[in-house]
């Protein structure tokens, strides 16, 4: 029974990409769900928490220097592959408003996803919350800065 939830918690990739596509094709599949996500989320978060201890922050905070280049990742190399991709599929003549949705959404920091993902791998959960508080905090200033630079430059050259 064991290898078995793990063989099923292993392909969790898989779970997301078949529920995804699920859901674009057959979006009143999932429409249930949507009362249940922010409980959902609290629930997923109190799981993980449970799981951590002070010991383990401490350890994060011994050496910050990963919490600093994964926050640094994520407002350096993101928001820039948002712009690359919208520059490479020409969005910005196309329908600009994808392309400041994408490099917006580019712009913003990573979330409960990131940290599931670490728990479920069994890697460092405590490092993985600790960049997700911090790039959520920096994002507060750095979303809107990202997305006027990095959109501002076409957008008032093709509305």
């Amino acid at each position: 029974m064991n290898r078995a939830l793990n063989t099923l918690t292993n392909l969790f990739p898989f779970w997301v990409v078949i529920c995804s596509t699920l859901a674009l094709l057959e979006r009143e599949w999932f429409a249930w769900f949507l009362p249940y996500i922010t409980p959902g989320l609290a629930i997923i978060m109190l799981g993980m928490g449970v799981t951590l201890t002070f010991d383990d922050f401490k350890r994060v905070l011994k050496a910050p220097r990963p919490i600093a280049a994964g926050c640094g990742a994520q407002f350096l190399i993101m928001p820039f592959l948002g712009w690359a991709i919208a520059h490479s599929l020409n969005l910005q003549a196309i329908k600009p408003e994808f392309a400041a949705g994408l490099i917006l959404v580019a712009c913003c920091p990573g979330g409960t996803a990131s940290n599931v993902v670490c728990y479920l791998a069994r890697a460092n959960v405590a490092l993985s919350v600790s960049m997700t508080m911090c790039s959520t905090f920096a994002a507060i200033a750095l979303t809107p800065l990202l997305t006027k630079w990095l959109v501002a430059s076409w957008w008032r050259s093709t509305c």
